[in-house]
C-alpha cells in the first residue's frame, strides 16, 4: 500500500501501478495508519491530529456529561490514564505539525484540565498547568523528542546530560535546559520554545 503524492485524478498524471512479487498491484492511498499514526501524502499529520481530537473529543464528552458522580481524585486519575496517554504516544512525531493543528489539541488538552479543576473557560492555559501542575504540551514534546535523543547516544555520553523543565509553563519560560557536567562545571544548553501568538492566547 503507498500513500498518493499528489491528488490527481486525471489519466495524464495517474501514478504507475507496482506490482509485487506474488503478481498483486499496490493500492494507492491518500492516508495510512501504521503504528498508531496516520501518515499522508504531505506529512502534514493533519488526518493524525483530526484523529486525536476526535478521539480525545468523544472521551472529554462522557467525562463531562458524568460529571457529577467522580471526585476531584477521581477526575484527576481519569484524565492522567485516558486521555494524557493518547497525547504522549507519537507526540515526537507530530511535533513537527503546523502551529494551527497542533492548537487544536492544546484545546481539548485545556478542556481535560477545566474538567479535572472545574475552571471557567476564560482561565489562561498556564494557569491551568498551574493548577494541576502538568506542563504545556509543547514543552512535553520536546521532552520526549529530547530524551529520544538522548537514547541513541551511548551511556557514557548520555549519562552526562540531564533535562530540565520549568515548572510553570509562562510566556517567560520558553526554555528546556540541558545541563551538562563536564570536569566538574555544568554548561547549560537552551532549546527555544517556537511560540506564535495564537497559541500564546491559550
Amino acid at each position: 500500500m503507498l500513500v498518493k503524492r499528489n491528488a490527481c485524478s486525471s489519466n495524464d498524471c495517474r501514478a504507475p501501478s507496482i506490482t509485487t512479487l506474488d503478481g498483486s498491484d499496490l493500492e494507492y492511498v491518500d492516508n495510512y495508519k501504521n503504528l498508531g499514526v496516520w501518515l499522508d501524502c504531505k506529512l502534514s499529520f493533519q488526518s493524525h491530529i483530526k484523529h486525536l481530537q476526535s478521539k480525545i473529543k468523544s472521551r472529554i464528552g462522557f467525562l463531562f456529561r458524568n460529571k457529577a458522580s467522580f471526585t476531584h481524585a477521581a477526575k484527576h486519575t481519569l484524565v492522567k490514564l485516558t486521555i494524557l496517554p493518547i497525547l504522549d504516544f507519537g507526540d515526537v512525531i507530530d511535533k513537527k505539525g503546523s502551529n494551527t493543528l497542533l492548537s487544536k489539541l492544546d484545546a481539548v488538552y485545556h478542556s481535560a484540565i477545566r474538567f479535572v479543576t472545574k475552571a471557567p473557560y476564560t482561565t489562561h492555559h498556564c494557569d491551568l498547568y498551574a493548577l494541576v501542575g502538568w506542563l504545556s504540551l509543547h514543552i512535553c514534546r520536546q521532552t520526549h523528542w529530547l530524551q529520544s535523543l538522548l537514547g541513541k547516544v551511548p551511556p557514557y555520553l548520555s549519562s552526562l546530560v540531564t533535562i530540565a523543565t520549568p515548572t510553570r509553563s509562562t510566556s517567560s519560560s520558553r526554555y528546556i535546559s540541558l545541563v551538562t557536567h563536564h570536569t566538574g562545571n555544568m554548561v547549560q544548553f537552551q532549546t527555544q520554545r517556537k511560540t506564535d501568538q495564537h497559541r500564546e492566547k491559550g
